[in-house]
């Protein structure tokens, strides 16, 4: 049986177009409200003036909240982010090749594992429930 070229390239239009639907679909799941802390926490990280250390380098505040964004948003596409933990566990607490813990060092040189200071910013986060839920 022959399938019209018409009937041919639609299906095959489907089938390249079936990846982004998927994609599009798990990265929508993501609740509102954990959408807002999530851009809370990178705004934290952005507005601290704080030094970050990933892999031994030193990054700026503004350039450690870039770097976690690009992970956010390549986990988010993935499917695999849908709580703050996730977003926390994922894209703030260790590099993906080195397995190094991401550092933050506050301004008396103390210096803490970036996931243990995310949950401690997202803790003064008003009106934030203790299980990561609505605000």
């Amino acid at each position: 049986m022959k399938i019209p070229k018409s009937q041919a390239l639609f299906c095959w239009l489907v089938l390249l177009g079936l990846p982004l639907a998927v994609q599009a679909d798990t990265s929508s799941t993501l609740s509102p409200q954990v959408r807002q802390q999530i851009d809370y926490l990178l705004h934290r990280v952005e507005d601290s003036g704080y030094i970050c250390v990933r892999n031994g380098s030193e990054h700026d505040s503004a350039e450690a909240a870039q770097h976690m964004r690009r992970k956010f948003e390549h986990f988010l596409d993935k499917g695999d982010i849908a709580s703050v933990d996730d977003f926390i566990d994922l894209a703030g607490t260790q590099s993906l090749i080195t397995r190094r813990k991401y550092m933050v060092r506050l301004p008396d040189g103390t210096e803490l594992p970036t996931a243990q200071w995310l949950r401690a910013e997202l803790e003064e986060l008003p009106g934030r429930n203790l299980t990561g839920g609505a605000l």
